[in-house]
């Protein structure tokens, strides 16, 4: 089980121990929002880095790569509506929806390669590092099972990092049809009964945009998250919720 005894408040005071400079992203990216390469992956930069709009991403043979897209893929909770198709799915499956019950698995499904490169980000220092948020309840996983939890198939799921009322999600990954659309909703039921404002989705895609993303420019997003990483609500992380996906029909 996972648990934090991290108020919100000495989480931003173990942010303020990293010694690198995230502050000024908007200033620092170029076009395509590279910021530069170096620091760590330990978790007061991680903190840091994401609380200031930032996140680490590079393959495993480079050196530790920083982003801030210029232009960001966001999605609000209170605004997503699912699909008639994603609907029916929840109507007819046996599906069990959880929380940070399997993180570990969770990223390493979504480290696996995809269909259209044998290529992935999610190496073991990445796994690592995250596992490591997740032991201070700051990363969290959201699991699809096709049946009872840790008894039957873990066939979808997501992960990403919470800090305050804003969720910044990493990767999702999918073993049956619909299995990480199902978790992409009920992360936007939870964020909304959690108090979760703003879910940041990185990067567009069209998988992202079909479920209701939209687009946000940098300025505006970096001054949205000042705000956000800094309200106190009761998030997702460390916590352990079950329920069956015909509840969100709800």
């Amino acid at each position: 089980m996972t648990t934090s005894n991290h108020t919100l408040t000495s989480l931003h005071t173990l942010a303020d121990t990293c010694p690198y400079d995230f502050q000024n992203a908007a200033l620092m990216a170029d076009g395509d929002g590279f910021l530069g390469t170096g620091a760590d992956l330990s978790v007061a930069t991680l903190l840091h880095a994401y609380r200031s709009g930032a996140f680490p991403w590079f393959d495993a043979d480079d050196p530790i790569c920083w982003w801030s897209p210029s232009i960001r893929c966001v999605l609000v909770p209170d605004a997503f509506h699912p699909s008639k198709s994603l609907v029916r799915t929840a109507k007819k499956q046996p599906w069990t929806l959880t929380t940070n019950l399997a993180f570990d698995a969770v990223i390493d499904a979504c480290s696996q390669p995809r269909h259209y490169t044998s290529e992935t980000w999610i190496h073991d220092e990445m796994k690592l590092a995250y596992s490591e948020l997740h032991r201070l309840g700051v990363a969290v996983s959201v699991e699809i099972w096709a049946g009872a939890p840790m008894t039957s198939e873990l066939i979808g799921g997501l992960y990403g990092v919470n800090i305050g009322a804003i969720f910044c999600g990493e990767s999702m990954f999918h073993r049956q049809t619909d299995a990480s659309k199902v978790a992409f909703w009920g992360l936007m039921r939870l964020c909304q009964q959690s108090g979760i404002a703003l879910v940041d989705c990185q990067l567009e895609n069209p998988h992202l945009m079909s479920l209701g993303a939209t687009l946000m420019p940098r300025t505006e997003f970096l001054q949205t998250l000042k705000t956000l990483v800094h309200h106190d609500v009761a998030g997702l992380g460390g916590r352990q919720i079950q329920l069956n996906v015909s509840e969100l029909l709800a």
